[in-house]
């Protein structure tokens, strides 16, 4: 009686098994397999080869390639050429529409012959198609980047940094300090005195101009939906994702976001801006990868964060790291140098807008400069636009100002002028005149000069000279 002899692999497995096993795997693999033997045979092609070339097993196995390629079944053989050359062979192939690569690697024996070439084949069109719309995206994002970067230049334009106050020169020169620098900046001060403007002027001057300046709200924001507007979301984060969207920490890679009204930022936001503080990586929602972005922060906030430290209602530890470079910007009352070249300024600009030009009478001038503009730059800014629109001649005069701004200039006109009860409107004016006069002889050296400075005529003077008894000092 005779025994069959079991064959067995050197780790004692069933050749037969393995043999089954790596078939399997070949048959499973996504990339395309095709063997040759050193003749250029084929000898072995696995379903997605099949796929890939359009062709099925029983009609090329057994088949030599060269036979194949003159029948047009296949249209390259990157096999042969590896088997010719003795050396790895890609070759990139067009072929109805779609773009495939070949990768031959020749196989060697112990002897150093020749005995097979191994092709792996891939169709790299999907990958193209994926590719593309990456590029596409990031074109999509790098022209959103530069429309945002133009109106930002352009409302720079529009807009002026006036500095005649202390206070003021002071803000401007910090902000060109720290515009070189690339810690975050928290730029105090009341609503509308131009917290936007200081940020734009840093960002100007920072080598971070070229690329934009992303701004947020973060009061303008439902709370629901700040997070993915500032941190982005994946496809299916929640009901209505139907597609992956970048934040604006992901817009502003390379250049500045600038998150206005820091204050109203939720406390869950809040964690997740201290942690990029921290370490530069952002997340998703509905994420499980975190990115690394290249962003600084500019913050801003009219609330005063160190009583909201203190009540709970802002992180202490996101104050102190955005608290790195405080810079105050002071209210338009503290600032009364600048109110008048601010308003010329404007006038200018929403004259040009219009097609109209614009003056300010005396009163008018001494007027808005007196006024305290609660509304800061902002409100400055829209009455300059009202005047503009509203005035029905070139020169603007105190009847043409806001109610506000007027009753409050004619109520100082009355208390400079000491009216008293009682007393006659010509016993006013008469007073008022005397005081100018006396005013003015002690500064003008001749009864011309005062004539041309009041803008009367020298015998008018000499008249009013004679009629309040006022004559020069020898």
């Amino acid at each position: 009686m005779t025994s069959e002899k079991k064959i067995t692999s050197p780790h004692g497995r069933d050749l037969l098994a393995v043999v089954g096993e790596l078939d399997a795997i070949i048959d499973s693999s996504s990339d395309g397999l095709l063997i040759c033997d050193a003749d250029g045979t084929v000898v072995r092609i696995n379903p997605a080869s099949e796929r890939i070339n359009g062709v099925r097993s029983g009609d090329v196995v057994g088949r030599n390639m060269r036979d194949l390629l003159r029948e047009g079944i296949f249209e390259s053989s990157a096999g042969l050429e590896a088997i010719r050359t003795g050396e790895k062979v890609s070759l990139l192939q067009d072929s109805r529409g779609r773009k495939l690569i070949f990768t031959a690697t020749p196989v060697f024996d112990g002897q150093g012959h020749l005995v097979r070439a191994v092709v792996s084949e891939n169709d790299i069109s999907e990958i193209d198609r994926l590719q593309r719309q990456l590029e596409e995206q990031a074109a999509l994002k790098d022209q959103l980047s530069d429309q945002i970067l133009a109106m930002q230049l352009h409302d720079l334009e529009n807009r002026q940094v006036v500095a005649r106050s202390p206070g003021m020169v002071r803000a401007v020169q910090q902000a060109m300090r720290v515009s070189k620098a690339e810690s975050s900046v928290l730029i105090l001060g009341e609503s509308g005195v131009g917290k936007g403007l200081i940020a734009e002027l840093i960002h100007s001057n920072s080598s971070r101009s070229g690329r934009p300046m992303i701004k947020i709200n973060c009061g303008a924001l439902p709370e629901s939906l700040i997070e993915s507007e500032l941190f982005g979301y994946e496809k299916g984060a929640f009901t209505g994702a139907d597609s992956g969207k970048p934040g604006h920490f992901e817009l502003a890679d390379g250049g500045i976001l600038f998150l206005d009204e820091i204050a109203e930022l939720p406390l869950s936001s809040q964690v997740k801006l201290l942690r990029f503080l921290e370490d530069g990586r952002i997340m998703r929602l509905g994420s499980t990868q975190g990115r690394t972005v290249n962003v600084r922060i500019l913050a801003a906030t009219h609330r005063n964060l160190d009583e909201m430290v203190a009540q709970g209602r802002f992180r202490h530890d996101l104050f102190y790291r955005l608290n790195v470079i405080p810079l105050a910007v002071p209210a338009v009352r503290e600032r009364k140098e600048c109110i008048l070249p601010l308003v010329r300024h404007y006038l200018e600009l929403f004259g040009e807008r219009n097609r109209v030009k614009k003056r300010l009478s005396q009163a008018a001038a001494r007027a808005l400069q007196n006024y305290a503009f609660p509304g800061n730059v902002r409100e400055l800014m829209n009455v300059c636009e009202r005047l503009v629109v509203m005035s029905e001649t070139e020169l603007i005069d105190l009847a043409d100002l806001p109610a506000d701004i007027s009753d409050l200039a004619e109520r100082r006109g009355m208390a400079d002028a000491g009216w008293g009860e009682g007393e006659l409107l010509q016993e006013v004016l008469d007073r008022v005149e005397r005081t100018v006069l006396t005013q003015a002889l002690s500064k003008f050296s001749n009864q011309t000069e005062m004539a041309e400075a009041l803008g009367v005529t020298q015998a008018t003077i000499a008249r009013k000279l004679q009629k309040h008894g006022l004559r020069r000092e020898r």
